[in-house]
């Protein structure tokens, strides 16, 4: 059954042994459920045009208290009766159903409270009850959804398989003459949801299937739900009680549309009605604190990053929400050096094929905690030896082509398949003394400050994977060195606010140019998300999502006059705390900067066999300068980049699969934090 109010033009009274309303609401006093499933209903019609469904309370029951609905709210309740049955046990079967469905409304009710259409039909707002810790009015959550944002999100608008939109947000404009459509009403249904449905007593309609956390879509388009699913919902009787009703009842926001139609609208088809699934909009709304609390669970931060030694922070004081331990399989253990360590053989087999839970771990840990090593990888895939380390000469390596070299084939199985970025220094680059008659710093012995790679590109590279192949004893030095650019950049917001809003303001110029190069390319040092946010407080409130830090790479910066000192004093900040050797060189132990620098910088030198690979948008890499004992020895490192697009496209694939294998009703996906490359990450 379903009990509609529909505009009511004053304030109602109704028993509230009628309404399933969540405890200690705004809407009135404490409602008792005790009798709810026992109402026997009939319809009745107000003298104000409104509709309802009143009930007659059982012989013996108290009269429960009544409850105040304010004006100008449309709410839809479902109620559901006892089956009369002949037979006891029949009668004991369909009330233990009916009370399973009973409860999952009741849960439903923990999360949307109520639906207030606004004067004109421009908006609409919703009431929710979150589940977050606090007190229940610290728990309730309102938010509005434009006319013109859910217009252009119907899911009747969107094409399968493919979940391409078939309109363009511009036609809600369009479609009527330059008088939009508007919200003329708006309902909360609390829908049964069927695998068939024959009984036409019924009403029937089809309403969005369940989706993913991570579906930006308004409709199910994968997982274990259909596209469009049948709903069920009646004024004349209950639920069936059969084998037919999936256990599943979900609210959805019902709009009818109070849409204008005229003679040049024929290639737009009028849409009467529209629904859409609450959960979805819960998770796509985009009020202030929707958008905050969603920048919290996105954003790197300083608790996030690895350190020198030690575990990040959020493992190390239990205080992180970003893992789902019923999605996202147990880590290996952290070796003493703080990373993950992986062996190669659990992520591709001895013939090369790809292990999908082992990949899986490989780029959940990159893209948490910025970085992880590859352990056990042999210098040479030929599958019948691909598990023995065969020592080579370095001409006998850099004769290999991709497909005998397991770095390519590691980022390969990353990415989706391509190797990236390959036209100044090839797919497969060789870093050892001497290389390309050292045509950059890294090809000889000097020491390399924190920077990423390529940052004069448009779009750098994603991962980035150095396999050790060589490290002889007698080098002297030459330890990789890694540091978490994004946390950095949200510590220096903390303890300089105006060095960082310098850096945001102030785009910095990179540069690649030599025999057979000429790139250049300027951008803020720091990036922020865009937001629609322009003055300075709230800007320093916007959610990092990339910091570009490449001084090797980097030219005269074109700035305004006023600007200039202050853009160096700025960087001079951020480099202390970036920069472990530039902090060395003056190191006050009061100096917030510099114990950063000292206590977040990750550094071990790598040994034979080791893949280190690291998200080249997040983390900054570097190298202890090195010698040779007695001018004799050897170190090289075979690396290779990724794209960070086919990257993350793979992790979040790989992450929608297990959380499909993994899934119970109620269970998400872990939050996936921002990658670096620009943007944050949504939903």
């Amino acid at each position: 059954m379903i009990v509609v109010f529909r505009r009511p033009p004053q304030v109602l009274r109704f028993p509230a042994s009628l309404l399933i309303i969540h405890r200690k609401t705004d809407l009135g006093p404490n409602v008792s459920h005790s009798a709810w499933g026992e109402c026997h209903a009939k319809s009745v019609r107000g003298t104000h045009g409104w509709s309802a469904t009143a009930s007659s309370l059982p012989k013996g029951r108290h009269k429960s208290p009544a409850v105040r609905l304010p004006c100008r709210i449309n709410t839809c309740l479902a109620s559901l009766s006892s089956h009369a049955a002949s037979d006891g046990d029949s009668e004991s079967e369909s009330h233990d159903h009916d009370l399973t469905i009973t409860e999952k409304i009741r849960e439903s009710q923990q999360s949307i409270r109520v639906v207030e259409v606004c004067e004109g039909g421009g908006s609409v707002t919703i009431q929710y009850h979150c589940n977050d810790n606090g007190t229940d009015q610290e728990n309730m959550r309102i938010s509005t959804y434009h006319a013109s944002w859910l217009w252009s999100n119907d899911p009747q608008r969107v094409m399968l398989p493919s979940g391409q939109r078939t309109s363009t947000p511009g036609e809600w404009i369009r479609t009527s003459s330059g008088n939009p459509p508007s919200i003329f009403d708006a309902n909360i249904l609390y829908c049964g949801l069927e695998q068939n449905v024959e009984n036409d007593k019924n009403h029937v309609v089809h309403v969005p299937g369940p989706t993913l956390d991570d579906s930006c879509h308004p409709l199910a388009i994968y997982g274990r739900h259909k596209s469009w699913v049948k709903a069920t919902f009646s004024a004349n009787k209950s639920f069936e009680s059969d084998a037919k009703l999936t256990q599943i009842v979900r609210p959805y926001l019902r709009i009818t549309w109070n849409q204008q139609s005229h003679s040049n609208a024929s290639k737009i088809s009028e849409t009467k009605e529209s629904y859409f699934d609450v959960e979805w909009l819960r998770r796509m709304s985009y009020d202030d604190l929707s958008r905050m609390q969603r920048k919290r669970r996105t954003e790197v931060q300083p608790i996030h990053a690895i350190r020198k030694s030690g575990p990040p922070l959020w493992q190390a004081t239990k205080s992180s929400k970003k893992e789902s331990p019923t999605v996202v399989p147990e880590d290996p253990e952290r070796n003493e050096d703080g990373l993950i360590h992986i062996r190669y053989s659990s992520i591709l087999d001895s013939d090369g094929k790809i292990l999908q839970s082992g990949l899986f771990r490989l780029l959940h840990t990159v893209f948490r905690d910025g970085a992880a090593i590859v352990s056990s990888t042999p210098v040479i895939d030929n599958h019948s030896d691909h598990h023995k380390t065969t020592t080579l000469s370095s001409d006998k390596i850099e004769s290999l082509n991709e497909e005998q070299l397991p770095v390519a084939q590691l980022a390969k199985a990353m990415s989706g398949g391509a190797l990236s970025h390959g036209a100044l220094y090839g797919n497969i680059f060789h870093v050892r003394v001497g290389e390309r008659d050292s045509n950059n710093v890294a090809y000889t012995s000097a020491s390399l400050c924190p920077h990423q790679d390529l940052a004069y590109y448009e779009s750098p590279p994603g991962m980035q994977l150095l396999h050790c192949v060589a490290m002889d004893e007698g080098v002297i030095g030459g330890e990789s060195t890694l540091i978490d650019a994004l946390a950095a950049a949200y510590r220096l917001r903390e303890l300089r606010p105006e060095s960082f809003e310098c850096l945001v303001r102030c785009p910095a110029t990179f540069v690649k140019q030599r025999a057979g190069a000429s790139m250049t390319y300027r951008r803020p040092h720091i990036v922020l998300a865009e937001d629609g946010i322009s003055n300075t407080r709230e800007l320093m409130e916007r959610e990092i999502v990339a910091v570009h830090w490449s001084p090797p790479f980097e030219g005269p910066v074109v700035l305004p006059p006023g600007d200039v000192d202050r853009y160096y004093e700025a960087y001079s900040d951020f480099e202390r705390i970036l920069d472990l050797a530039v902090t060395s060189e003056d190191c006050d132990e009061r100096d917030e900067l510099s114990q950063y620098a000292n206590e977040f910088t990750w550094e071990r030198k790598l040994s034979p066999g080791e893949v280190l690979v690291f998200n080249n948008r997040r983390m900054l890499h570097g190298r202890r300068g090195f010698s040779f004992e007695e001018g004799l020895g050897q170190r090289h490192l075979v690396g290779c980049y990724t794209n960070i697009d086919d990257t993350v496209n793979c992790y979040r694939v790989n992450l929608r699969d297990m959380v499909l294998k993994g899934m119970k009703d109620g269970d998400v996906s872990p939050a996936v934090m921002n990658v670096g490359n620009g943007t944050c990450i949504i939903p």
